[in-house]
């Protein structure tokens, strides 16, 4: 990932000095002129704090001025990102940098494999072959069609499909067709950067406990966006193929793990698919059609559980209309209170947890409010005195404040109606911390359902993330909760 000139372009055209991006990536300046020469490429974490540090998209820095006005994008023999798969298979993207495609055009080199078993395909859209040589042939729907240099085909890809070499090398042309991508639905920069930072990361494998259609089609998703590699289906595998015929469309991606229905059924299930990521078969744990208390019994407990003996907690990723960054709130959904028996310490975990998945998003030093009705501390408002004393605490990755009310948390122009200027959070803060699930709860819907925010949700506190997706969220909550959810495990594994 070549970003040298494009980064270049945004720095001169936001006026910020090249030594303040250098600071804020932690980076001395040795690495940072190899970036600009193009003799380095950042990680994908680095590419999100980039993007965020300056508020523009992931594809600004990867695909230059395209994103703000500019369509047309060469892409150069030597550009080409190449994978490899089985069965003899290689294949090369060839308009990797256009930001929000609808097509996705690649080079295939097939080769002749006789000894083992074509590879079966399934997925929503179109495809388009050409062959540019050697011989193929392609099933699709059980219809077998013979294609020889110049020969081309073009099928509903949602229809069960096989290609095979006739020769000892064929080279095609594929294009497939995904009509419109999450990538399209979304609004803001931030919510893009993060879809394209998951997608450019190692793609993650989810354990779905007991799969039902909603979860199973947000997981379908997540693999055909390519976030998800693996997705293991805890249940009963007839009952689950009865429920979601329709939906069995990547029979290459889906690893049963079969646990026979009857009284202790989703217990069983939940034990199952904690045990596959507590052996780091999946990394990601997600909520099918099972009672959520059943499946936090078995991550927590003690013998065989995920739990690290913190609070668990859901951190909700919020693109608001007129805020230009990303606001992360906590907790509107596990945590009843933040203060458990009237004590600083026990809000510590909740903190931490958001300041974490904050940093796996690009946000280097988080800035953290204490929300509250008012921000003078008051014995009256007992909560109000607990977080004056945690924003006296050292944090050592983030700038805490509390008590803050909500409009001096976010807007600048309150800050200076008031006086407040020279807080180190007050007009700035990314992260919200709510005393109260129903204040957390309120702002969450009235954010999503009065503003039309964008939202993904991340239950934070386990050894690897943990997904909760509703039956109410949309289908863009589901995918970008994922999303985030892979991008915070990523930052687990790499912390450590």
């Amino acid at each position: 990932m070549k970003i040298g000139p494009n980064l270049r372009a945004v720095v001169a055209a936001k006026g910020v000095p090249m030594d303040e991006v250098r600071e804020a990536l932690g980076w001395d300046r040795e690495t940072l002129d190899r970036v600009l020469a193009d003799r380095l490429s950042p990680g994908i974490s680095e590419l999100l704090r980039l993007a965020t540090f300056l508020g523009v998209g992931i594809s600004r820095l990867l695909g230059g001025d395209q994103e703000s006005g500019r369509r047309a994008v060469k892409t150069g023999k030597d550009e080409r990102v190449g994978v490899d798969r089985r069965n003899a298979l290689h294949y090369e993207s060839l308009a990797q940098a256009f930001a929000g495609r609808h097509l996705e055009p690649f080079v295939v080199d097939l080769y002749r494999a006789p000894e083992t078993e074509p590879d079966l395909s399934r997925h929503p859209g179109e495809e388009f072959l050409f062959v540019l040589s050697g011989e193929l042939e392609v099933t699709v729907d059980g219809e077998p069609f013979h294609l020889e240099e110049g020969d081309s085909l073009y099928f509903d890809s949602l229809l069960p499909h096989v290609l095979v070499s006739l020769s000892e090398h064929t080279r095609l042309m594929a294009v497939l067709y995904r009509g419109e991508s999450m990538l399209q639905l979304t609004k803001g920069h931030g919510m893009k950067s993060l879809i394209e930072a998951a997608r450019l990361a190692p793609r993650q494998n989810v354990v779905l406990v007991c799969p039902d259609p909603c979860s199973l089609k947000a997981v379908n998703k997540g693999i055909e966006e390519g976030i998800l590699e693996t997705a293991f289906l805890v249940g009963d595998p007839v009952q689950v193929r009865a429920s979601c015929a329709d939906l069995m469309i990547f029979e290459k991606q889906y690893r049963f793990v079969t646990v026979p229905a009857g009284a202790d059924h989703e217990r069983e299930a939940a034990l199952a698919g904690v045990e596959l990521v507590a052996g780091r078969q999946g990394d990601l744990l997600m909520k099918g059609g099972i009672n959520t208390a059943v499946l936090m019994k078995a991550v927590l407990a003690k013998k065989t559980g995920i739990g690290t003996g913190r609070r668990l907690s859901n951190v909700s990723i919020f693109e608001l209309p007129g805020v230009e960054r990303l606001i992360f709130l906590t907790d509107p959904a596990i945590n009843p209170e933040l203060f458990a028996h009237q004590e600083a310490a026990s809000a510590i975990d909740i903190i931490e947890n958001a300041i974490h998945v904050a940093r796996a998003l690009g946000v280097e030093r988080p800035k953290v409010a204490l929300l509250e009705a008012n921000e003078v501390p008051s014995a009256n408002i007992p909560t109000t005195l607990l977080e004056q004393e945690l924003s006296r605490r050292q944090w050592p990755q983030a700038d805490v404040y509390g008590p803050l009310s909500y409009d001096l948390a976010l807007y600048p122009e309150s800050v200076r109606k008031k006086g407040l200027t020279g807080n180190p959070v007050a007009g700035q803060a990314d992260i919200i911390v709510v005393p109260h699930i129903s204040g957390g709860n309120f702002l969450y819907k009235s954010w999503v359902f009065t503003m039309g925010a964008e939202v993904a949700n991340v239950v934070l506190g386990a050894r690897a993330p943990i997904i909760l997706t509703s039956r109410s969220d949309s289908d863009l909550t589901k995918f970008l909760t994922i999303c985030a959810s892979s991008l915070y495990g990523h930052y687990l594994r790499r912390e450590g």
